[in-house]
């Protein structure tokens, strides 16, 4: 129970509402919601896996992962499940008027969701749009850093806020890929180098590598042109609420997502 209530509360700006046993229960801003998840995910096996240290973050650096263990504040010393051990997580990202009971039921329905769809040690997030219509998408937990990758591009100041649009528009014409799916990683690498605002941006977060990465995500899927328009639009939903620019210059308008 110490590891839980450090990583939520003191690690990021999160608030534990409940942690026993296997089951946590939080809720984070929408800026540190995969983070957090895929540091509860590392500290529940006991290896830095899915969230990578910064050697400069301090805070982050008081809990060690090793080896099925944790040492937190340099003194305490404890035992995790172990490096095969599994975890699955349900993840709704809601506005904060939004009824609990209703948050509550779909994270439930995400946690089981996140077990059958991506066989017991993924994440399922799930997104609760005030304007209907909400957006789903299953990972594998280490899947998770292509969309990360995705995220952090999107996040720039500079990147058209029309360029996962672009893509979702010509996703639809064309067939389901097959082979290696170069077909569909030239394409996001056009429009994501084209809507990038400059070739630093491009370059910076190798968007032709972050296409191919995302293709062969896709790939073998049933159905992965619509698979991909949600990584895409669940990546371009987050990014919409964390944008470099609005922590900069936090905008008039309330966010519309929360996490919990």
């Amino acid at each position: 129970m110490r590891l839980v209530p450090h990583i939520v509360q003191r690690e990021y700006l999160g608030r534990l509402i409940y942690g026993g046993g296997d089951d946590v229960l939080a809720m984070l801003p929408v800026a540190d919601l995969l983070p957090a998840a895929a540091r509860l995910r590392d500290a529940w096996s006991g290896v830095s896996r899915f969230a990578p240290l910064d050697k400069d973050d301090s805070l982050r650096r008081k809990l060690q992962l090793e080896k099925g263990h944790a040492l937190l504040d340099g003194d305490l010393l404890l035992r995790t499940m172990g490096a095969r051990a599994t975890a699955s997580a349900g993840l709704i990202v809601a506005h904060h008027q939004t009824p609990l009971t209703r948050v509550l039921r779909e994270l439930r329905a995400a946690e089981r969701v996140a077990k059958e769809q991506g066989g017991r040690d993924a994440l399922h997030i799930r997104v609760l749009k005030r304007s209907g219509g909400d957006l789903n998408l299953t990972l594998k937990w280490d899947q998770l850093a292509v969309f990360q990758r995705l995220l952090a591009f999107l996040r720039e100041p500079g990147v058209s806020r029309r360029a996962v649009y672009h893509c979702l528009q010509w996703l639809r014409d064309l067939p389901e890929p097959g082979g290696d799916g170069e077909m569909v990683a030239q394409l996001l690498g056009y429009q994501f180098r084209r809507q990038a605002g400059g070739k630093t941006t491009a370059n910076a977060h190798d968007v032709e590598r972050l296409a191919a990465d995302i293709a062969r995500l896709a790939v073998g899927r049933d159905q992965a042109l619509d698979w991909t328009g949600n990584f895409l639009s669940v990546a371009e939903f987050l990014a919409r609420e964390t944008r470099a620019t609005d922590r900069q210059h936090p905008a008039d308008d309330k966010p519309e997502g929360e996490a919990a």
